[in-house]
């Protein structure tokens, strides 16, 4: 009887575990979707107003990808904040649950360029059209 007992507190414990690492997973998701979003929503006039910016965490250390980020449209820093608050958030989430990654270096975009009112980036080495 203590045996069965035990083994459905157990069983318990590794729900609770698993359903928060989902809630805080989605919570990372619905984080970066909002960032994507509010970039996104800003038209690519000037490459020279934006530059790549590192976001996420990977559980080895680096960043899980860089994005466009607008400098000058950035004025309050709120979305910075938000970008730093995601990519620490991340790092907490990879501590907390063990998270293994790939170790891959991602490296900084060469560049960033306007294509259709949206900034892009690139790793080439050619120059920006």
């Amino acid at each position: 009887m203590l045996l069965m007992t035990l083994g459905i507190v157990v069983a318990c414990e590794k729900s609770e575990t698993n359903n928060g690492q989902e809630s805080d997973r989605e919570r990372l998701i619905e984080m970066r979707q909002e960032i994507l979003d509010q970039i996104n929503a800003i038209p690519c006039e000037n490459e020279e107003d934006w530059r790549p910016q590192a976001l996420g965490s990977k559980a080895c250390g680096g960043p899980q990808e860089y994005i466009p980020y607008p400098e000058t449209v950035d004025e309050s820093g709120e979305l910075l904040d938000l970008l730093e608050k995601y990519t620490q958030l991340e790092e907490e989430y990879n501590k907390k649950y063990n998270i293994i990654s790939d170790c891959r270096a991602i490296t900084s975009p060469k560049g960033l360029r306007c294509e259709d009112g949206k900034p892009v980036l690139y790793n080439d080495e050619m120059e920006p059209h």
